[in-house]
């Protein structure tokens, strides 16, 4: 289970979805290697402000590091 969370202070609506799916895109890509993601945990993603102007490279390079981080914590 992976959810997606957005706070209305973000943006307007197109923005706000355009940050859930630019983020969900990256955690398709990431669960296509499933070394990096442990599927018996719930994940919540809240997404920022930032998200919107970063590079999908720069995010989909930080969400890995940290899937790859609360997989070492739980282990």
């Amino acid at each position: 289970n992976i959810s997606f969370v957005m706070k209305k202070k973000i943006g307007k609506a197109v923005i706000r979805n355009k940050i859930k799916r630019k983020l969900k895109s990256a955690v398709q890509k990431i669960l296509s290697d499933k070394k990096k993601v442990d599927m018996n945990c719930t994940y919540v993603i809240f997404g920022k402000n930032n998200v919107y102007k970063d590079k999908f490279e720069f995010v989909l390079n930080e969400m890995s590091n940290t899937f790859l981080k609360i997989k070492k914590f739980n282990n």
